[in-house]
Formats: structure tokens, C-alpha cells, sequence
């Protein structure tokens, strides 16, 4: 908790956090438990990049602010050899961080009082402009904002995104542009496009523009910023020789969209389409060393690596355990060779593959290797390693022979908690289905003892990483580890084990089928609550939990998890639901594509019947678990859910967080602190409550507490742990 006595304690441990410090000694264990404070001040790298000459990396870690209502960033710079660390500046937003090629220094957007801004950075860490725009716009989750998704902090922007050419002397920029005047009269599908709209915004397009050596500025080409390729991905782009090629986003009159690449030519001037394709999995053109494009086909437990170059040309490089991504990419300079960033199938931790005409060699490290940076000729990188008892901290990585060796830490305060016991685990469900997942043990674990349990789910991100608040949300799972409680991070079944499972997926992200609406609920839905429940029953059959005290969590897509689990399962004896509300009849009208490929149309329809079967809230009389809701983009759907709970006699609870103003909406991952410490708390009150009959005395809202006596005392009796699910 964070009151007025500790606050001075949050502000030293803020300057502690960018204080000059040497790495921390591999294997040493330090003593002290977890608090709410580490999981608050849990610091997250999004940016990191090496200098010309490898002497140098510059980073930024988002920590939070709680006297600024936010997440700030500090901007530090490593001296590699002499392994120390210093912060040279603090922004509240810091993105993109490049080192300017044929340069010492290094460029990143900035706002550090001007709104986001193209700077350069020097080695000595003097900050001097590079691109200035004047006319900046407000985006996130305000009014009067550019939506920019659930995520976006309000924030201005001036400079959106930029890449250097490889020689240094050619910039390429994107700026947001605002359209003043009146605002305009909407018809047909420009007006239904605002059902979901909550807060009023401002109509804006985005801006390209070439800087060419003599100072000269072109602008390129102008996008709605309906184009997510040109929002949030303008930056992304190959050079390659006198043509720059980058990505578009057309719709086409379907559900879905067209995605094209495009060629602009410094020389001539001009534009041209050079392909199209429907389904674009990665913000970035990931360029192979035979010029083409890479990419993951197939299904099971091995997936092919393939470059698709032009036309029917294909080079197969073999079968391999993991998926690749854009969050590592780097080619070298002659296009011999290009690096991905990889995932495993089987524990879900981040590596990375370099990839030469002559094979593919993975590489690993202790924790998962994230946000690397590489020199020109690929020879080694710099990354973040980190796992779910590791704090994160800066690598050197031998792209040669695979090893790696620690620089600094990047945050002290995480290196001084004794780690928690947590182990990587896959569990087949009664369908045949894997789901991957971690367990953490209590503090001081005994093997003779049955554990209350928490399991927390969120899609696809339980993976190898250090307290990510995109998992485990305001679910404070290193505090249920101290206070005694298994806590379970599980995957859904990833869709890439199997055809009909990533057809159920297509689907879904398509806006229409093939498979069959009952289809895509089965595999989609059904599949992962079979997944916990068979799991549950796994662990209780080892004699590690006890099965009549687990309680389950999930935001977002977890939420949609939770809530089905709980209209078609009795086995949970007490539910947090986060900022969900999918799947709700009511939900329909501000996302009719995401929901044709799930019940088949609307629910003012014939497909009614597929929704009094599966929608949460028309299924509530099932529901025998207490239930809290904590929405911060509140929704007609989350009330719908309530409001059904409620007249079943349900013990529930719905909690609005607010953002930091009248005029803002808190995000969808909590950015102000405060929120953030409140909500953890409650979920800590509210499981203790419900799964040990314990009244937490840090509970938020004390208050609430007399609610939960009489919602214990007069609501529907829980049904037991006996597995009801289809």
C-alpha cells in the first residue's frame, strides 16, 4: 500500500533504480519477500540500441511515476566494458530509440515537455532536436484524442514514427495531422463506425515525409489513420537501393482488409503497389538472405521456416520448435544473413534464430532473450534477459557461439527479493489439445501441503518473462505466492498445433467462417476452459492444490475465459473478471465482425438461440461462483453481466477505475499507479475472502467488506467442485 508515510520510501527507490550500478553476480540469492511496490515498480524496457562502435547501448525503462499519475521513462546509458550504468534524462514517453548510422549518437521520439519529438541523443547524453513539429495532436483514451487503441495513455504526438536510410543521410518521418474546421455530416458506413464511441475525438490523417541529404523534404504520401499500418507502423521500412518500401491498410468492402506494399523511388519520384496480401501477420517486412520475405507455415509440434520471394520463388530452410516475430529483427548490411526473434512451443520463451542461405541457428539464453539490438555485421547483440523469477537485465550476446554474459541490472530493487519457485509446464487436455504454462510455488513450499490455488489467463503470453502486467494484469501473483497460494499462469491452446484450431482462429480475426459458429466456440472457447479444468485436476491429483479453494483470473481475453468458465464449469470457487465484456448480447453492435464468426449474426435474430446457449449473462442461473468485475473502459456488456448475476442471486461485484481526469479514461493495461495499487489490493481482499474466509486488513475499500458478509449469507450457495464442463 502507498500512503503518505512511504511515499518519500517510492521516491528513493526511484533514484535508487537509476543510480550508477554494476551487474548483479550471477546465482546470488538475496533474501527479502515481494511487496506491492516491486510489482508496481517493475521496470519495463521498450527500447534499447547499441552504438556504432559497441562500446555503448543506450535504454529506456518505463517505471512508475506515482507523483505523475503515470508511467515515466528513464533514458540510461551503459558503458559496456566498464559494465555501469547512468540516467541522462527522464521523458514521460521515450520510443524508438536508433543509432544513427555512420554516427556516434543515436535518435528516438521523445516527450520530454513538447510532445513526442524526433531528437538526438549524444554518447554524453545531450539531448538537441532533429525534427520539431509544431502542431502536435493528442491521441489515446481523451477527449478531443486520436484513438490509438485500449492501451494509449493520452499522450501528443508531434513526430509519429521515422527510419534512417542505411548510409544516415536520409530520413524518413511520419507526423499526425489534425483536421480542424467543421466537424463533418456522416453517412452509412462513416456513421455506424461510431456505435462504440464513448468519449468525442478529432479527425486526423497521417503524414509521410523523405528528408533527403541536401536538407530537402518531400512528402511521400498521406493515410487516414483508419490505416493501422500507417498509425502504428510508419516507421517500418526497407531501404533498398534507391526504392524505400513499406506497408499500407485498404479495406475492401469485407470484414477484413488489404494489405499492400509499396515502393517509393527516390529517383524517379514515384510510387508503385508491389504486392498485396490479406492476412499480415508482423508490422515489419522480415527480409531473408535470399531477398524474399520469412515466415512460419504449418502446424504441430515443429512449424517451417520459409522465404517467399517473388512470385512462385520458395526456399525452405527446415522444421523448427518456435515461432518467429518482428520484436527481434535485424539483417546485416550486405543481406547475407537476418536475425528474428523466436518463441518456443514448448515453454514459451523468447530466443532468437540467425538465418544464412546456408541454415538457420537458434540461440537461447538463461531467461528469454527480449529487445535486442545487434552491430551492422551481426556478430553479437545486446539484449534484455529475463524470466519469471529473473529480473530483467542487460546480456551481451556472442551471435557465434551462443553465450551470453551479463552487463548491468536494471533494477536493483528486483535483484534484492529472494526468488519464488516457478516452473514451465504443459498440460494435454481430455481433448488431446497442450497447453503451456507456469506454475509458482508458495514461499517456503511444502510438498506434503494442498495449496489454495489462483489460476491466471490471458491468451497467449504466459511466457518466460519477469511480472508482465500484459499477463498477470492487476492480479498480484508473487503476493499470492507469499501469502501461500499456487498460482498458475496458463496459455489457451495455441492455434498452432492444429489445422481446425487455426481455422477456428482465421475465423474469428476474419470476421466470417468456415468453421460452423458451434465450431469456433468449441475450439476457441470450450477447448480452454477443458484446458484448465484438466489441469486443476492434474495438480490436485499430484497433491499440490486443494481443489475446493481455487479461485481463477483474466483480463481482456482472459475475462472472456473466466466468464465461460464460470457458466460451464463448477470447479472455481471464486472469479476476477477484468475489463472484458465479449461475447455479451449486448456487445454485438459495436463489434458485429468479431462476433458474426462466433453466433452467426445479431441477436435481435434467428441466431438468438446460439446466444441463450453460450453468451455469460443469459447463462448466469448456472453460476455458482462469486465474481468481481474491474473495468476501466466501462461497457454496456460488463453491466449486462452484472446486472444477470445480481438477479441470480450470484454474489458479485462490479468496480470502475477511473482515469486521471474528467476528460480521460484509465487504459486497458492500468497506467496510473494508484489505480493500479488499489486494484491489486482488491483482488488480494477478494480471494482471501472468498477462497480462505480471511477479511484482509489491507483491503481497498474496507467498507465493501459488510457487502461480502451479506452477499455470503443471503447469495446463491456454491455448487461444489465437481467438473460440469462439456
Amino acid at each position: 500500500m502507498l500512503n503518505s508515510r512511504n511515499t518519500g520510501l517510492f521516491a528513493a527507490a526511484l533514484l535508487a533504480a537509476a543510480a550508477l550500478s554494476p551487474a548483479s553476480p550471477a546465482g546470488e540469492r538475496k533474501g527479502r519477500p515481494w511487496t506491492l511496490e516491486d510489482i508496481l515498480l517493475v521496470p519495463e524496457v521498450n527500447e534499447l540500441a547499441l552504438s556504432a562502435d559497441g562500446r555503448f547501448a543506450i535504454y529506456s525503462a518505463d517505471i512508475a511515476d506515482i507523483g505523475a499519475k503515470r508511467t515515466r521513462a528513464q533514458i540510461r546509458i551503459v558503458d559496456l566494458r566498464a559494465r555501469t550504468q547512468r540516467s541522462v534524462a527522464h521523458a514521460d514517453i521515450a520510443r524508438t530509440l536508433k543509432r544513427i548510422p555512420n554516427s556516434d549518437d543515436w535518435s528516438a521520439l521523445l516527450d520530454i515537455g513538447e510532445g513526442l519529438q524526433l531528437y538526438r541523443i549524444a554518447a554524453d547524453g545531450k539531448i538537441s532536436p532533429i525534427v520539431k513539429n509544431r502542431d502536435i495532436v493528442l491521441v489515446g483514451k481523451a477527449d478531443l484524442a486520436v484513438a490509438m487503441g485500449g492501451g494509449a495513455l493520452p499522450h501528443k504526438i508531434g513526430v509519429l514514427g521515422y527510419d534512417w536510410s542505411p548510409d544516415g543521410k536520409s530520413l524518413w518521418y511520419s507526423q499526425l495531422k489534425a483536421k480542424f474546421g467543421r466537424p463533418p455530416i456522416r453517412f452509412d458506413g462513416a456513421a455506424s463506425s461510431l456505435r462504440s464511441r464513448r468519449r468525442s475525438s478529432i479527425e486526423a490523417e497521417v503524414e509521410f515525409f523523405l528528408r533527403a541529404p541536401d536538407g530537402r523534404v518531400d512528402k511521400i504520401i498521406t493515410r487516414p489513420t483508419s490505416d493501422r499500418m500507417a498509425l502504428h507502423a510508419g516507421g517500418k521500412v526497407v531501404w533498398r537501393g534507391n526504392d524505400i518500401f513499406f506497408r499500407i491498410e485498404t479495406p475492401d468492402g469485407t470484414p477484413g482488409s488489404v494489405f499492400e506494399t509499396r515502393a517509393w523511388s527516390r529517383k524517379q519520384k514515384r510510387m508503385r503497389v508491389v504486392s498485396n496480401e490479406r492476412d499480415v501477420r508482423t508490422l515489419t517486412m522480415l527480409r531473408g538472405p535470399y531477398g524474399g520475405s520469412l515466415a512460419i507455415e504449418g502446424t504441430g509440434a515443429l512449424l517451417d521456416l520459409v522465404e517467399n520471394g517473388p512470385g512462385d520463388q520458395r526456399h525452405r530452410y527446415g522444421r523448427f520448435p518456435f515461432t518467429i516475430s518482428d520484436s527481434n529483427y535485424a539483417a546485416s548490411l550486405d543481406g547475407r544473413r537476418a536475425i528474428v526473434g523466436t518463441r518456443s512451443l514448448d515453454t514459451s520463451r523468447y530466443g532468437l534464430a540467425l538465418v544464412e542461405a546456408s541454415g538457420v541457428r537458434e540461440i537461447r539464453g538463461t531467461g528469454s532473450l527480449t529487445k535486442c539490438s545487434f552491430n551492422d555485421r551481426l556478430s553479437h547483440a545486446i539484449c534484455v534477459e529475463e524470466g519469471i523469477t529473473m529480473p530483467p537485465r542487460l546480456v551481451r550476446v556472442d551471435l557465434a557461439s551462443g553465450a551470453t554474459e551479463a552487463i548491468v541490472t536494471i533494477s536493483s530493487r528486483h535483484d534484492e527479493i529472494a526468488p519464488l519457485q516457478a516452473q514451465a509446464r504443459t498440460w494435454i487436455n481430455r481433448d488431446g489439445y497442450r497447453a503451456t504454462g507456469y506454475i509458482i510455488h508458495p514461499r517456503n513450499f511444502r510438498p506434503e501441503t494442498r495449496y489454495p490455488a489462483i489460476v491466471i489467463t490471458h491468451g497467449f503470453d504466459a511466457d518466460e518473462r519477469f511480472a508482465k502486467a500484459e499477463n498477470q494484469w492487476n492480479y498480484p501473483a508473487q503476493l499470492f505466492a507469499e501469502r501461500g497460494y499456487v498460482v498458475l499462469l496458463i496459455n489457451d491452446p495455441s492455434p498452432h498445433q492444429s489445422a481446425e484450431l487455426r481455422a477456428a482462429y482465421s475465423a474469428w480475426s476474419r470476421g466470417s467462417g468456415p468453421p460452423a459458429p458451434e465450431t469456433v466456440r468449441r475450439l476457441i472457447w470450450l477447448e480452454g476452459v477443458h484446458s484448465l479444468v484438466d489441469a486443476i485436476s492434474e495438480l490436485a491429483a499430484e497433491g499440490l492444490i486443494d481443489p475446493a479453494r481455487v479461485g481463477i483470473a483474466g483480463y481482456s481475453r482472459g475475462a472472456q475465459m473466466v466468464n465461460v468458465a464460470i457458466t460451464q464449469t463448477q470447479i472455481f470457487s471464486a472469479a476476477s473478471s477484468g475489463d472484458g465484456g465479449f461475447l455479451e448480447p449486448s456487445g454485438y453492435a459495436g463489434w458485429p465482425a468479431s462476433y458474426d464468426p462466433v453466433y452467426g449474426g445479431s441477436p435481435i435474430s434467428e441466431h438468438f438461440e446460439q446466444y441463450r446457449r453460450f453468451a455469460p449473462s443469459l447463462n448466469a442461473i448456472k453460476v455458482c461462483t462469486p465474481v468481481l468485475q474491474q473495468v476501466a473502459a466501462a461497457s454496456p456488456s460488463q453491466a449486462e453481466l452484472f446486472e444477470a448475476l445480481r438477479a441470480a442471486n450470484v454474489p458479485t461485484q462490479l468496480t470502475y477505475y477511473p482515469g486521471a481526469s474528467p476528460a480521460s479514461d484509465e487504459t486497458h493495461i492500468f497506467h496510473i499507479p494508484s489505480n493500479r495499487m488499489l486494484a491489486m489490493r482488491e483482488n488480494l481482499a477478494w480471494f482471501e475472502y472468498w477462497l480462505r474466509g480471511r477479511r484482509d486488513a489491507d483491503a481497498p475499500f474496507p467498507e465493501r467488506l459488510a457487502m461480502w458478509d451479506r452477499m455470503a449469507e443471503h447469495g446463491k450457495p456454491r455448487c461444489g467442485t465437481a467438473d460440469s464442463a462439456p
